[in-house]
């Protein structure tokens, strides 16, 4: 063969490398894209959890008094959660109480219902209880807007990164290899510690090569993103587990995290004093100065515990208008009877009302200790609710 057929080393060396920029690029680029839509769609799928143990938490008074204003803000709280597409509060029978739905585009729309078909083929579901008795469910199903937002700057970046690294071929070819694979090596260890060990803060260092230095700023920028959604997922999912533990109007544990601090106290086999406590006359008191004033009693009621508990005690809004208190660890002697006086002290001075006017709020007080009233926690809530006095027992 002519040896003016033969191709020449620099041409060489400029398939090879250019070979090697694409791999490297196709490499980094599947690898993240891969890494990072598994890293957002597991935050959502905890996202989507959370949130429906949240609905299922402020839904379920609603449901038990056929509300459907009140299922419709339950719903409405996580309105705002971009991870969340679809919520439907179903009752027993599957009956669709209350449903929201996301807007989309027409054309944006076609194309997240279908990537939500693929990612999300079946909604998360969280059956809601009353009583330990199932009276409906929630399900959400997840939103993909954002794993196609990643995916979309992905390829694009990709796409940008390729046509540089085409018109950078020829400059390329006049370097060293090493000098061209070791800055696409480093590419890859960083793409490695982000996939493997979730290290998003790590960046891409300069090459000295512009090709490869715009490569790694735009593979910089991708990192930064990833890493934003990770920040902003850890947030949510902070807030959400914060919500799916606490009282959202009064600030105070709910009913599990209540069950949660018992079952730790008695598995440890540490002495408790459970102090039961509700608002005499609360559904009356709600007919009679509607919800709003109910809420503002409830919020007293939460407020003027705290000034009076000491600092390992804890309190806990368990229903309604149910409060528990656990004295932790039991005080001696007459302690606990000090303690409710303590409560009933506090309760003496007027709640004042939205509309100005003041009330004062009667409660019914019952107490039980561990273990010498019972060894479960269902044992402790019956004797501090029968050890009430009839006439302070609620009657709403």
């Amino acid at each position: 063969m002519p040896h003016s057929r033969l191709p020449t080393l620099r041409l060489l060396l400029s398939r090879v490398h250019l070979q090697l920029i694409v791999f490297a690029v196709v490499l980094a680029t599947a690898s993240m894209m891969l890494s990072g839509a598994m890293v957002i769609r597991n935050y959502v799928a905890t996202n989507l959890r959370l949130a429906a143990d949240t609905v299922a938490y402020s839904a379920e008074p609603a449901i038990v008094f056929q509300d459907k204003q009140a299922m419709g803000e339950a719903i409405a709280a996580i309105a705002g959660y971009p991870s969340v597409d679809r919520v439907e509060l179903r009752d027993a029978a599957g009956q669709v109480l209350s449903v929201w739905n996301r807007p989309h585009g027409d054309a944006r729309g076609w194309l997240i219902s279908h990537l939500n078909q693929m990612i999300w083929p079946r909604p998360t579901r969280t059956v809601i209880k009353h009583s330990d008795a199932p009276i409906g469910e929630v399900l959400v199903y997840g939103n993909s807007g954002g794993i196609l937002r990643f995916i979309v700057a992905a390829l694009l970046i990709a796409a940008s990164c390729i046509a540089l690294s085409v018109l950078g071929t020829r400059i390329l070819a006049r370097h060293l290899q090493q000098g061209v694979i070791g800055p696409l090596e480093q590419v890859a260890r960083v793409a490695h510690e982000v996939r493997q060990k979730r290290a998003f803060e790590k960046r891409v260092p300069a090459a000295g090569i512009a090709e490869i230095d715009r490569f790694g700023q735009d593979f910089n920028a991708l990192l930064a993103e990833l890493q934003a959604w990770h920040t902003g997922m850890m947030s949510e999912n902070a807030e959400l587990k914060a919500r799916a533990r606490h009282d959202e109007l009064t600030g105070l544990g709910n009913r599990s995290l209540f069950e949660k601090a018992a079952q730790k106290a008695i598995a440890a086999g540490q002495p408790l004093a459970l102090i039961l406590i509700d608002i005499a006359g609360f559904k009356a008191f709600n007919a009679e100065h509607g919800i709003e004033s109910g809420d503002a009693a409830l919020i007293a009621v939460a407020q003027r515990l705290h000034t009076v508990l000491r600092g390992e005690d804890a309190a806990f809004r368990i229903g309604g208008d149910e409060f528990a208190v656990l004295l932790l660890p039991a005080p001696e002697g007459s302690g606990i009877e000090a303690a409710i006086d303590w409560i009933r002290v506090a309760m003496d001075d007027a709640v004042r009302l939205p509309d100005g006017a003041e009330v004062r709020v009667e409660l019914g007080i019952g107490q039980a200790s561990y273990p010498q009233d019972g060894a479960t926690i269902g044992e402790l809530l019956t004797k501090a609710d029968s050890a009430m006095l009839p006439a302070n027992r609620r009657s709403g």
